[in-house]
This record gives structure tokens, C-alpha cells and sequence, in this order.
């Protein structure tokens, strides 16, 4: 706290609104980009769904190609904030693996608009103008080998490649996500549980079996 009592290190009530009012139009620039895709959405329709000029929208962005940007940089920050934030360290790296994938789909269940942007980007439909998102994608998939390999040491999974193993969940559950936004009645929570249950559980149970017969059992 300064002399006055206010804490410097805090954003003013100005620049909290300020943020506030740009959340509102991501929001907004989310279920328009995922509905209409990049080149079907125009600055006219965000200002229009958030309720604000496009004079104020140009206030916040430069224009459509930094507000696309700024919708995937946003919410694949709140993606990578809570996945790193699963688990803890008294807990095995395959059960915080487990953690990362259930975080990651319970933003997803409360941010539909996002997932379809999301594969649509990922998939190469959107403006692929995002190089910061994809570094923290690479870092997110990192982490999962880093997890799987860490699992490997300990003795709680086969000795697999870890890359190929991430590859295998990253690919099944970008294809889950798809198939749940066609299907249209299906939570997100969905693909955490498949890929429990038919990659991560059966490694696992396969380790064991290894280590049975290994010790003669």
C-alpha cells in the first residue's frame, strides 16, 4: 500500500473496467468466429452482439485479424492456467495426467464456443494467424510426454516412445471433441473418461501384468 492506501501493484478501477469491457466483446467474438468462422464475421457483427459501437470495438483491437487472435490467446491462456494447475505433486504422474485432461475438458463443458472455435483453428479452417497459441499448445502436449515419461521410470505404464503415446491421446481426443460437437448432446467430460478408460487404465494394467509374470506370479 502506497501513502494513500492503495495498492500498486493493483490495476485501477479504470483499467479493471477496461478489461472487464474486453472480456465481454471475446466473449461475444467467440460465438460469432465459431458459428461463422473468420471470414464469415465481421467487426460490425462483434460490435453488434456486444452491444457497442464499432468506433469503441477499434478502441480494444486493431481490427478482425488482432480480435481473432486475442479470442484464441485468451481462452487457451485460461486452458493452459488450469491444466497447470491440476494435481499436485503427491500424486503419480499418470493421476496428474488424469488431472490435466479432466481440467482442461471442464473448461471446455462451460465454454462450448470456444471447443468449436478451438478445432476449427486446430483443424487449419481459422486464420492461423496464432503462433503464440500454438507455442502453448506444444507446451501443453510437452508436458503430458513429460508426465507419460515420468511414468515410464516409475514402472506404472510400459516402456512406450511417451511422444507417441501423447500423440495417440492428443489425436483421439481432438477427434472425441468433433465428434461430440456433431453429435451435439454429449459433455466434453466424455473424452476424459474414454481416455482413461481405453488408453491411460490399460497401460496401467498392462504394466501390471508385466510385472506379474516377471515375478513369476
Amino acid at each position: 500500500m502506497d501513502a494513500n492506501g492503495h495498492d500498486p501493484g493493483r490495476p485501477s478501477r479504470r483499467e479493471r473496467t477496461r478489461q472487464q469491457h474486453r472480456e465481454e466483446i471475446i466473449s461475444a467474438a467467440t460465438g460469432l468466429f465459431a458459428r461463422h468462422g473468420y471470414e464469415g464475421t465481421s467487426m460490425q457483427m462483434i460490435a453488434d452482439q456486444a452491444e457497442i459501437s464499432v468506433g469503441k470495438l477499434y478502441l480494444h483491437f486493431e481490427g478482425k485479424e488482432d480480435m481473432y487472435r486475442s479470442v484464441v490467446e485468451f481462452h487457451a491462456a485460461n486452458v493452459h492456467e488450469l491444466a497447470n494447475g491440476a494435481g499436485d505433486l503427491s500424486m503419480s504422474p499418470i493421476d496428474r495426467l488424469r488431472a490435466r485432461t479432466i481440467a482442461v475438458v471442464g473448461y471446455m463443458d462451460e465454454n462450448d464456443d470456444f471447443v468449436r472455435f478451438y478445432v476449427e483453428e486446430m483443424e487449419g479452417a481459422g486464420k492461423g494467424c496464432c503462433q503464440k497459441d500454438r507455442s502453448e499448445h506444444s507446451m501443453h502436449l510437452g508436458e503430458y510426454t513429460k508426465l507419460l515419461r515420468e511414468a515410464i521410470e516409475n514402472g506404472d505404464i510400459p516402456d512406450e516412445d511417451p511422444e507417441m503415446l501423447t500423440a495417440m491421446i492428443h489425436g483421439a481426443g481432438h477427434s472425441m471433441m468433433a465428434h461430440v460437437i456433431k453429435k451435439g448432446d454429449i459433455p466434453y467430460s466424455k473424452v476424459a473418461e474414454y481416455v482413461d478408460r481405453m488408453i491411460l487404465t490399460p497401460l496401467e494394467e498392462r504394466k501390471r501384468e508385466e510385472k506379474r509374470k516377471e515375478g513369476g506370479g
